[in-house]
């Protein structure tokens, strides 16, 4: 099984379906259309899935199974390590 950042692919699957819904609700701008693909294919490669159908179905399995990923705030990257960091620690 592929490694999966859950909370990456919940934002992946959440944007996705905002963009469908903005160009079914008539909404959307001129770029929604290449960002839906962009989207698309994205997920496909992530999941492993050429069809984005199975691919959404696939990622929303995955979040089923782990319901507990995704609701966490994103990390926060760590602070830079300068010269002499390791003196201070």
């Amino acid at each position: 099984m592929p490694l999966i950042n859950f909370v990456e692919l919940r934002r992946l699957v959440t944007e996705l379906d905002a963009v469908e819904h903005g160009i079914e609700d008539g909404g959307a701008g001129p770029g929604s259309l290449r960002r839906l693909d962009d989207l698309r294919y994205t997920l496909c490669v992530w999941v492993g899935v050429r069809d984005p159908r199975l691919a959404l179905a696939r990622a929303r399995d995955l979040l089923a199974a782990h319901p507990d990923t995704g609701a966490a705030a994103p990390a926060q990257a760590p602070e830079p390590a300068g010269p002499g960091a390791a003196d201070a620690a």
